[in-house]
């Protein structure tokens, strides 16, 4: 393949800001002041790897998972899910991210690829799918939840 697409931050900016929109409409403001250490640990890293996905890496601090898919605790309690990225994704400027980085991925392949008919390729924000992974940071104690995990993967059942 000829060179690698990436998503450009202008378009990677649509969703960190539909993300922290979101964390903001559920009310997660750990200090009480200005917008709270999740808000402001949100990034997004993207780049597709083939014609209907879209490879996403959020970037957060280790809890924005937990209070995004809900978690069981050790201690026999549990944290309900609040669907932080589902429902940025879902929002219009998260719409928007998404119908923005395929029409980027369709130039880059006719600039790449001029042999292609791109007018042919069938990719609409009803068929690409969104391959997430966290890259989580900033945990300490005996468990360290720093490193990447599958979006996909680990969902509690409610």
């Amino acid at each position: 393949m000829e060179g690698q697409f990436k998503i450009k931050y202008k378009t990677r900016f649509k969703l960190q800001k539909a993300i922290q929109q979101t964390i903001n409409q559920i009310g997660f403001n750990e200090s009480g002041e200005g917008t709270g250490t999740m808000h402001d640990s949100i990034r997004i890293s993207a780049a597709s790897g083939d014609l209907n996905k879209l490879y996403v890496t959020i970037n957060a601090i280790f809890y924005y998972m937990f209070l995004d898919k809900g978690a069981k605790l050790t201690n026999g309690g549990e944290i309900r899910p609040y669907f932080i990225t589902q429902k940025a994704i879902e929002s219009p400027l998260g719409q928007q991210f998404i119908n923005d980085a395929i029409g980027e991925y369709l130039d880059w392949m006719q600039k790449t690829y001029p042999i292609l008919d791109v007018a042919t390729i069938n990719v609409t924000p009803n068929n690409v799918k969104l391959e997430i992974t966290y890259n989580l940071f900033g945990s300490d104690g005996k468990k360290n939840w720093d490193g990447t995990y599958e979006y996909d993967k680990n969902w509690w059942n409610w």
